[in-house]
């Protein structure tokens, strides 16, 4: 009987509420059930809130000063192991502070700990200093060299991923090793040390370092120092920030004497004086939780240098309870630092809903007659919604065949025809979407091929890869490159007997064999000028063969010549001619680059330029001129034969070969 009118009711409802909107069916009965169950709930969880939250408060505060802690132990640990090995090869004499040998060890201890910013060694004798940090914006790896040969400046260097030096990037100034923190604490101790807290020479960020004396191999003399830096306050700023200290909480570390170390803020951390940067104190910082934590510390007069214990208490910040928490952190290598830790009161009340078993217990209570009246009405509702939310999902599969049949409430009559609609709609506009998507894909990919190869036709792919990365100025010194200037012989007659079409079909016969050398030999083509061409090896991309590939050219040039006659070209039989080339080489140091704004070219400047283009305009048609530089280089693979000492214009005598061929 009781199903009976229980069926009877729920056919009632039916009609009742089949063009009754979605929202009132779902609103009405359930607020009032919110509003019972929150009710309740609120007055109990008010009287039991205050001592949950203390509680809960010590709690974290407890695990996350652990944590700080056990992170700043791993931070300190690594450093001095990476020292040590630096120091042991230091020693025996492996680090070479000109050209960067044991440079990529240095790359591989902070690839494996990234935390680190710097790892270098610098020599007492000396002063040199060599080492690998991270770029300014942490983006890629640098070179750093200070020795006679940067005249005791700072220069930094872009390196690949093997520690190989790539170009130059800038002169950092002035840099003194033996004068910094580091270099004193570790000198002055003789074993392995952190310095205090400084401003780093180029982040002019706060740092700290880990450095370890090194002594020669029978450990009798001192002979540098190895260092490891850490941007600790960056470091640690990265670490508290993702504690998730409450809502608004923040976690700081302070020295004794108040010296802010790091905190959980994004404030800065260092204030400029003038023409001074400095650190500032706790007391200073922007952030008002660190600021009156640190000052209530102060004017309680807690002596910051007598706490060795955890020490928990609260205060207040405009009438507000904030909770505070002490730990100190100190080892034996220096380290004496208070953390601190402060989360308001107001973060953890959202948290506290119900404690008690009688809160539970009422709001079953609460629940019950609400729940029975509101399943009817949902087991109604909830399969048309299921069948919807099916067939949502395999739509978000992939699968857009999908038709919905919905019966029983207005709204989700109108929505299940909507959707329908909506299905058909976006599987022709997919359709449509994927072909467009197909075609502009092709387009974009042929026309990014096309300026691809139009711009490293112009351009070296480092030199057109700085291009495109927005780099405003690309230029660096090369210290050993070898040029190559050639012109044509009797080229400049014959341009007033034939006609400029003509000639410049010619040329372009001759350079196109000139380029499928220096493809041959991966030689850099630099420009061409008239009837002069001019190649160079060993850039942008250094090589040490790059004598040999420009002396290989040369013969092959030679070689090439011997195809082209005046005859074919003035169409004199009786006088035919073989064209005749003179070629120029050089060895020595320049600076490569691209300037300007418009129309990019890849040149070269400096002063063994000047004397390649002269060894070609004061050489003999048909040979090849070379310096004795060059001919240092090449003496034991190529035939030379003296030409003796020669007047170049602009350089004075010197002393010149001509290239006769292989050995």
């Amino acid at each position: 009987m009781l199903a009976f009118y229980l069926r009877r009711f729920q056919r009632q409802l039916k009609r009742i509420f089949s063009n009754i909107s979605l929202r009132t069916i779902l609103v009405v009965p359930f607020l009032l059930q919110v509003a019972l169950t929150v009710g309740l709930v609120g007055y109990f969880s008010f009287r039991n809130g205050e001592a949950a939250v203390r509680d809960l408060a010590f709690q974290l505060r407890q695990e996350l000063t652990a944590r700080i802690d056990q992170q700043l132990q791993a931070y300190i640990r690594i450093p001095h192991q990476i020292n040590k090995l630096n120091t042991d090869s230091f020693s025996q004499g492996q680090i070479d502070f000109y050209s960067g040998e044991r440079i990529n060890v240095f790359l591989q201890h902070i690839k494996n700990s990234p935390y680190l910013n710097a790892v270098y060694c610098a020599e007492e004798e000396t002063g040199n200093f060599i080492g690998v940090s991270w770029s300014d914006d942490g983006s890629f790896f640098e070179l750093m060299i200070r020795n006679n040969q940067t005249n005791g400046n700072m220069h930094l260097y872009g390196i690949d991923v093997r520690g190989d030096r790539l170009y130059f990037l800038r002169d950092a100034g002035p840099y003194e090793p033996r004068q910094r923190p580091w270099y004193r604490a570790a000198q002055a101790t003789g074993k392995s040390v952190w310095s205090d807290i400084y401003l780093d020479f180029t982040t002019q960020l706060p740092t700290i370092t880990a450095s370890l004396s090194t002594y020669d191999g029978w450990g009798n003399r001192f002979i540098g120092v190895c260092g490891t830096d850490i941007l600790l306050s960056e470091e640690l700023r990265r670490f508290l920030q993702n504690l998730g200290i409450g809502k608004t909480g923040e976690a700081f570390i302070i020295e004794r004497s108040g010296l802010l170390v790091s905190s959980s803020t994004d404030d800065s951390m260092t204030r400029k004086i003038g023409d001074q940067i400095q650190i500032i104190q706790a007391t200073e910082s922007e952030n008002i939780l660190v600021r009156e934590t640190a000052k209530y510390l102060i004017n309680k007069n807690l002596n910051l240098h007598t706490i060795n214990q955890p020490k928990q208490f609260d205060f207040k910040i405009k009438r507000e309870r904030q909770f505070v928490q002490i730990l100190p952190f100190s080892n034996g290598h220096g380290f004496d630092w208070l953390i601190v830790l402060v989360v308001p009161e107001d973060d953890f009340m959202a948290t506290i809903n119900a404690s008690k078993r009688t809160t539970i217990l009422l709001c079953i209570l609460a629940l019950i007659f609400p729940t029975i009246f509101s399943i009817m009405i949902a087991r109604w509702i909830s399969l048309p919604i299921s069948n919807l939310s099916d067939a949502s999902q395999a739509i978000a599969q992939g699968k857009l065949q999908q038709k919905v049949h919905a019966n029983g409430i207005k709204e989700l009559r109108i929505l299940a025809k909507s959707f329908n609609m909506m299905t058909q709609q976006v599987q022709d506009a997919f359709s449509a979407l994927e072909k467009r998507v197909e075609e502009r894909t092709f387009e974009l990919r042929y026309e990014k091929d096309k300026s691809e190869k139009l711009l490293l036709n112009i351009l070296p792919k480092a030199i057109a890869d700085q291009l495109k990365n927005e780099q405003k100025t690309i230029a660096c010194s090369m210290e050993n490159v070898t040029i190559l200037f050639a012109d044509i012989v009797g080229f400049t007659p014959l341009s007033a007997r034939i006609p400029p079409i003509q000639l410049v079909e010619l040329l372009n016969q001759m350079f196109s064999r000139f380029d499928e050398l220096a493809d041959k030999y991966s030689l850099e083509k630099i420009k061409t000028i008239g009837d002069a061409y001019m190649v160079v090896g060993g850039l942008p991309i250094p090589r040490d063969d790059h004598a040999e590939a420009i002396a290989d050219m040369a013969l092959e040039m030679q070689q090439i010549m011997d195809d082209f006659k005046t005859c074919k070209i003035l169409g004199n039989i009786s006088g035919c001619e073989h064209f005749q080339i003179r070629i120029g080489i050089n060895t020595g140091s320049v600076v490569a680059g691209v300037i300007g704004i418009k129309k990019f070219s890849y040149d070269l400047w400096g002063n063994a330029v000047n004397i390649a283009s002269r060894m070609e305009s004061s050489g003999k048609p048909g040979s090849i001129q070379v310096t004795d530089i060059t001919y240092e280089r090449l003496k034991y693979r190529y035939k030379f034969k003296p030409r003796g000492t020669i007047n170049v214009k602009g350089k004075g005598n010197m002393t010149t070969y001509w290239l006769l061929g292989k050995i």
